[in-house]
């Protein structure tokens, strides 16, 4: 049975697993590089983190550390909680102190797993542990004072799931039986290319750029910016995003746009208020809402519309209008089919067959 969880991540994501998780009675580390002291230090001083919101209560980590080597040493699973531009420095972080059995969860995945897989092939890692990638994120929450974190939704253990190569997905989850509730996507690319953020954040952040340039800490996305002409543009991506989904012989569950629909209508759901009073942001343009959607999942599904002669042609404007923003090539330098190794000449049934 798992007992020991190194949890990556000193923002508002990793202050919350830590939390839950120590809370539900795991010995939890809580990591991240010497430049997140502050934030680290916080919760040692403290000795807890306060969640607040949807999840109330204090949760202990049994350790709080910069080392990476004292974060993995002993770990049975080891959550990843950082933007995608830091999935590569986490990796390089981590692999040399990687022990044989230990289990890897990126969350968000967002094709982290390939930067992963590359980096500990490139330092000669000898370990044999899994990478596994979470479709969308664990919870939504924010930091709301040093050493605490509130969460915008109750706690929702489920999930979906899927390793790097997809035959560890369910060793995978049979580890984890007892800390979550997951259960298998068909392969890494599913949770990418279904998850929600891609639909949220990329249209409604571009059209949003003169008030979150005049606003900065003061903006709220969840707040300002779905106005019918924003949500008009959303529609027409998410349309055009299932139609890949479907032409990849995969399903989109459910609404790709019920957040936004039920913070339309907030008075006929109440159960979304804490996250509609407390998710703020972004502050800025340079922010993970169009680095890590507009380079990773946008990117990504726009590559796979290629690949099967489809187009995008909403998706593919706002990426340009995002990479102009922020001097920034989403589409050749984001998570793409041909970034991740495989080339053109490979049809999507093959590439299925090597992830």
């Amino acid at each position: 049975m798992m007992e020991r969880i190194t949890v990556i991540g000193a923002g508002s994501t990793g202050h919350a697993v830590a939390g839950i998780m120590a809370m539900r009675g795991f010995s939890v580390t809580l990591y991240d590089h010497e430049r997140f002291a502050d934030a680290l230090n916080a919760v040692k001083e403290l000795g807890y983190i306060q969640l607040r919101g949807k999840i109330r209560g204090f949760g202990a980590p049994a350790r709080v550390t910069t080392d990476p080597a004292e974060a993995v040493r002993g770990a049975q699973a080891i959550f990843v909680h950082v933007p995608a531009d830091r999935h590569e420095e986490v990796a390089r972080a981590i692999a040399p102190h990687l022990e044989d059995g230990q289990h890897i969860l990126i969350i968000p995945g967002n094709l982290g797993s390939f930067l992963f897989r590359d980096v500990f092939r490139e330092l000669g890692v000898t370990a044999q542990v899994t990478l596994t990638e979470k479709e969308g994120n664990f919870c939504p929450c924010r930091l709301t004072a040093p050493a605490e974190v509130t969460v915008g939704m109750p706690l929702n253990l489920k999930g979906k799931v899927a390793s790097l190569p997809a035959s560890d997905t369910e060793k995978v989850l049979k580890a984890l039986e007892g800390v979550v509730e997951y259960t298998a996507n068909r392969n890494v690319f599913e949770g990418t290319i279904r998850a929600g953020n891609v639909i949220n954040h990329i249209a409604s952040t571009v059209l949003s750029a003169a008030e979150i340039d005049h606003k900065g800490d003061q903006y709220s996305l969840f707040k300002y910016a779905f106005t019918p002409s924003v949500v008009h543009c959303i529609e027409k991506i998410a349309a055009e995003r299932i139609a890949v989904i479907q032409a990849m012989g995969m399903e989109q569950p459910g609404d790709p746009m019920a957040m936004i629909h039920k913070i339309l209508k907030l008075e006929e759901h109440p159960e979304v208020a804490t996250f509609y009073e407390y998710m703020d942001g972004p502050n800025s343009l340079d922010h993970r809402y169009l680095h890590e959607d507009c380079g990773c999942g946008g990117a990504f599904a726009l590559s796979v519309a290629k690949r099967l002669g489809m187009s995008m042609p909403v998706l593919e404007a706002f990426l340009g209008v995002a990479g102009a923003i922020n001097d920034r090539d989403y589409i050749g330098g984001g998570r793409t089919l041909e970034n991740l190794g495989f080339p053109a000449s490979l049809t999507l049934d093959e590439i299925y067959k090597l992830v």
